[in-house]
Order: C-alpha cells, then sequence, then structure tokens
C-alpha cells in the first residue's frame, strides 16, 4: 500500500474539519504514502488543494486506503461505498435533525438523510474512527463492525499568529467571555446570552464575544440578537461571526474565560483550542464535551443560569482556581499531541496493510 487519500464533501477553510484534513496529507505524505484531498464543494482559498471527488476514480485502486470525512448527508456517500479502496469512515458525528426544525428545513433534512446513510456505510466501511469515544460508541450503535477513536489532529503551527491590535484596542480591557463555534440551535447560544444576562450584573464592564459563522441559520441568529436586546445586554454582545484566522488567536487571548453551553457536540475542537491558549473552560457536560476535556475545565450538569454566571465569576476573581484550571487543561492537552494521534493512525493503516505500509 502506497497511497492514502481523503474524500470529503465542503472542504472549507478555517473549519475544523478542513484544517484536520490538510494535517493529515501533511503527515500522510511525510510517512511517503501518496496523499490527496477529494471534494464535492471546495472554498475558494483551496480550490487548489484538493481535486474534485469524481476524479478519484483515476486513482482507485484495491491497495490504496481511502478515508472519508462524513458529518452531513452527501452524494459522496454512494461514491465511497462502490469504491474498490480498503475503506476507513472517518465520523466527525451529525447533529440530530431536531434541533434544525423551524429553522432550516434543508439542513434538517440533510441531517436525518446523514444519519440513514451513516447506517448504511456500515457494510462496506473496513474501518469506522470517530474522532471521540462519544462518536465511536454512535458508529457502533449504527452497526460498524470494527471501530476505534481518533482524536481531531490540530496543526498548532497556524495559530502562532501577531495579535489583532484593533481587537486589543476594542476589547483589551475589562472581562471578556468567549465562544467560538457555529451559531445554530444545537449549541444554545441563547443560554449564554442567558448566562452574560445575570454576570453582568455583578461585572458590568464585561463582555460576551460570539465567534462563528450563522450561515443557513440566520433564523437563529435573529432570534439571539432579539433575546440579548430583549434582556436589555445587546451592547454588551458581539457577534462577530466568521473571522479570520488571526482575528481568532487574538479573540482566545482576550479571553477570560471560554463558555459553551452546546447539547450536541461530537468533538468540540474550540475546546482545545481554549486549553492552547490558556483560557479556563466552563462547560456543560453533555455528548462529546465530558470525552474531550476529560476531567479538566469545569463541567456543569444543570442549566441554573445565576449559578454559573457566579461559578463564571469565580473562575474570574480567583487566582489559584484559574491557575488550577489552566494546569489541568494543559495536561489534558498533552492526550492531543499529534505525534501520539500520528502513531495511532499509522498502526490502522498498518492493520489494513501489515506487510506493504512504508516505512
Amino acid at each position: 500500500m502506497t497511497a492514502a487519500h481523503q474524500l470529503v464533501a465542503n472542504f472549507d477553510e478555517g473549519n475544523a474539519i478542513g484544517n484536520h484534513i490538510l494535517a493529515l496529507r501533511g503527515l500522510l505524505r511525510r510517512w511517503g504514502y501518496a496523499s490527496d484531498v477529494y471534494a464535492h464543494h471546495r472554498s475558494p482559498g483551496l480550490q487548489g488543494e484538493a481535486c474534485e471527488y469524481t476524479r478519484y476514480r483515476d486513482v482507485s485502486a484495491p491497495e490504496n486506503v481511502v478515508l472519508f470525512h462524513f458529518s452531513l448527508a452527501t452524494e459522496i456517500a454512494e461514491f465511497f461505498a462502490g469504491l474498490p479502496d480498503r475503506k476507513v469512515l472517518v465520523y466527525h458525528n451529525i447533529t440530530p435533525a431536531e434541533y434544525f426544525i423551524g429553522v432550516n428545513e434543508r439542513v434538517a433534512k440533510r441531517c436525518w438523510r446523514g444519519r440513514f446513510e451513516l447506517s448504511r456505510l456500515a457494510a462496506v466501511a473496513d474501518l469506522a474512527l470517530g474522532d471521540s469515544e462519544f462518536n465511536r460508541r454512535e458508529l457502533e450503535a449504527a452497526g460498524f463492525r470494527r471501530t476505534d477513536v481518533l482524536p481531531i489532529l490540530v496543526d498548532w503551527t497556524i495559530y502562532d499568529l501577531a495579535p489583532v491590535r484593533s481587537l486589543e484596542a476594542a476589547y483589551g480591557r475589562g472581562t471578556n467571555l468567549l465562544y467560538v463555534g457555529r451559531l445554530a440551535p444545537n449549541k444554545r447560544v441563547e443560554d449564554l446570552i442567558k448566562i452574560y444576562y445575570f454576570y453582568r450584573r455583578l461585572d458590568p464592564g464585561s463582555r460576551l464575544l460570539l465567534v462563528g459563522s450563522a450561515v443557513d441559520m440566520e433564523v437563529y441568529l435573529a432570534a439571539c440578537q432579539k433575546l440579548a436586546a430583549d434582556l436589555g445586554v445587546l451592547d454588551g454582545v458581539v457577534f462577530a461571526g466568521l473571522v479570520p484566522q488571526a482575528d481568532l488567536c487574538t479573540y482566545y487571548r482576550l479571553a477570560s474565560v471560554y463558555l459553551s453551553m452546546s447539547e450536541h457536540e461530537g468533538f468540540c475542537v474550540p475546546l482545545l483550542e481554549a486549553m492552547h491558549f490558556g483560557v479556563p473552560v466552563v462547560a456543560y457536560a453533555s455528548t462529546g464535551v465530558p470525552d474531550t476535556l476529560g476531567g479538566a475545565g469545569l463541567l456543569v450538569a444543570d442549566r441554573d443560569f445565576p449559578a454559573i454566571a457566579e461559578l463564571v465569576r469565580r473562575v474570574v476573581t480567583e487566582p489559584a482556581l484559574r491557575e488550577a484550571l489552566v494546569t489541568r487543561q494543559r495536561r489534558r492537552l498533552q492526550a492531543f499531541d499529534p505525534a501520539l494521534i500520528g502513531a495511532r493512525l499509522r498502526g490502522h493503516l498498518t492493520d489494513l496493510a501489515p506487510s506493504e505500509a512504508p516505512c
């Protein structure tokens, strides 16, 4: 086996899955494999980094390994099923369709169909990898015979960027509560706004920074903005939208606490990003979040917004508590060392072709 390629429906810039794919490709190439990316949709900045997925037929072969990154319904699923290659499904989870009913019916249908496609792929995949134990359990429940965990591979060199001075000038004073991710119903952004309503009573000069795209979620974004206005805190809530990488890194450097109330996460890369930047995490204990945190950060089990606001205030004002959290998070981040993840992947490639993997 001398080739290990990747398939993905949407290959996007600044996206956790897109960054993961690029990092994996770099790793595979360093090991001596021919390794390219094949996608259905490519962001403008990534046009030169991937081929149109149907061109994979030109290189497909029984001795190849092909890794299919799956997170939403796509015609690539049927294409993948019909390939003669040794097939590895990389599962990033699919948000339950119920979250999008009344917000975006098209997205709801794609999520529902994606769950259906997942069960069909169980019969054709040689191996299925979830990027968290939560995702692996879903694969097992869907009928996949051989499963394991392969965490998201993060290339930390892309975070080594100079601060954006305009953001430092705007938000460099006072307390900043940070959330990074899509603005979507499963993320429970409305709960972040409610927590901030109570938190601002304790810390009037504070802000809530919401960094992430609301594409296809415009109805939900409008509802969150209205909630902030109705609660009288709109002036303290920053809807930053999707931002360049340098801005993202600056927001993390300016953050006092990373806050997540998400109800459904397969992995949640922003938790790792917060650990990397030394930002203490307070998160709702749901789905894949406890797996990723692995005992680091502060998990909350109830949506008691006044109590969570008080807990966040303690993290902000008690240096010993903050330092203990950051220390535990740094220790936890070591579990996601690229060398460890790479060794795990290489072991699977060796198992798929025990006598042919390059040295």
